[in-house]
């Protein structure tokens, strides 16, 4: 997190009612972070986000406090399976992360949690088992989403993490359908449209097409010039062609498509 005094400055001025508390670190582990909390308030912050891998909230005490401080709480979590998560985290955390979520749960957190699971070669083809995992252990929480790894910060050039988006695919709907019989709000982040027949209406950024925002979030690059998609008549609601994938896994994957975004049904979110 930023230094708070500019931050709560800015935040009084601009008379900002939301704010994320991620960045320079785990922000869970910071001495100061409930006293940030109760400052960000008396700055008329209305709405605040802890981004986090949910470690240090093993401790129930901590999490109790943090869940009476915090609105909303989206949990960092890449597998279910503790050598997967290992691999992907380079951490042998994985009993604390999943301590953290049980106790969000425990504490009636539920529609304020909202679980990050960011796909790569590291776990795509076990996430219908974690889709699964889910509905036993995650039951209640507001929102699984499944965000497709970037070739980006500490995953870029690093040979193997970014899978291809067609390996990948199938192993997607196969979750996000798992998600939806067992009653989850799910999405999918960073992922082309034409790569999910079928399961078009699960995208995030089609999903905000579709409420009238912009597709790309701020601060995310627009999708790069690739000849499949300026062919695609999903083009508009759509994530698109990377460039940063693109360095890696060229333009192969990417088909264009005759469906209309207007068609599309979006999924409950």
């Amino acid at each position: 997190m930023p230094p708070l005094g500019p931050a709560l400055a800015r935040i009084k001025r601009d008379r900002i009612k939301a704010v994320s508390l991620e960045g320079g670190g785990e922000p869970s582990v910071r001495p100061d972070l409930l006293a940030t909390a109760a400052k960000l308030r008396a700055a008329g912050v209305e709405h605040i986000m802890l981004s986090t891998n949910g470690v240090a909230l093993a401790d129930m005490e901590l999490c109790r406090e943090a869940a009476a401080a915090i609105d909303q709480f989206t949990v960092n979590f890449p597998s279910h399976l503790p050598e997967v998560y290992a691999a992907a985290t380079r951490s042998v955390k994985y009993p604390q992360a999943v301590r953290g979520l049980r106790n969000l749960l425990d504490l009636g957190v539920r529609e304020r949690l909202r679980v990050f699971h960011i796909i790569s070669s590291f776990n795509f083809r076990a996430l219908p088992g974690f889709a699964a995992w889910a509905a036993e252990n995650l039951r209640g929480a507001g929102l699984v989403n499944l965000t497709f790894v970037r070739n980006a910060g500490r995953a870029r050039g690093e040979d193997g993490i970014v899978p291809s988006y067609s390996e990948a695919a199938p192993f997607i709907k196969l979750a996000l359908a798992r998600l939806k019989l067992a009653g989850f709000k799910a999405v999918v982040q960073n992922f082309p449209l034409c790569m999910l027949k079928g399961f078009e209406g699960f995208s995030f950024e089609f999903q905000r097409w579709s409420r009238g925002d912009a597709v790309f979030e701020e601060g995310v690059a627009s999708a790069a010039d690739c000849a499949a998609c300026a062919a695609c008549a999903l083009a508009p609601a759509c994530f698109g062609y990377r460039t940063d994938y693109g360095e890696i896994r060229g333009f192969a994957d990417l088909k264009a498509s005759r469906i209309r975004p207007s068609s599309i049904k979006p999924e409950r979110f």
